[in-house]
């Protein structure tokens, strides 16, 4: 929340991806009491969420050419290399996308989609 706040101050809202630890009663009870509002989407709907798409862009370049790692500190600086040097581009592309994947999610009542 610290790091939303001093990006956007209070105009955001937080999107999930509907595993349980995210949708517990806690959780819940923790959101309200800090006043976040909480974007509903159905279950399973990573199409709905282009985070899932950095993740993979990020995975496949962090083990690209049989990356292996021997250490947590090789790999989490292998992550902060991969982080840092993502394209704008790329993510700007995602954001933009974001209209399309809506009306496809409607189009195919909630189905998976091929993003």
């Amino acid at each position: 929340m610290p790091f939303a706040e001093n990006i956007r101050g209070r105009n955001w809202e937080y999107q999930h991806d509907n595993v349980p630890t995210h949708t517990s009663s806690a959780r819940k009870n923790d959101l309200n009491s800090k006043n976040v509002t909480v974007l509903e989407r159905p279950p399973m709907s990573p199409d709905l969420n282009p985070i899932e798409n950095v993740w993979g862009i990020m995975f496949r370049k962090v083990y690209e050419n049989g990356g292996q790692f021997y250490s947590v500190n090789a790999l989490k600086t292998s992550i902060e290399s991969v982080w840092c040097n993502l394209e704008p581009k790329i993510l700007q592309t995602l954001i933009m996308s974001m209209e399309k994947r809506v009306d496809d999610a409607v189009l195919k009542n909630g189905k998976t989609l091929n993003y």
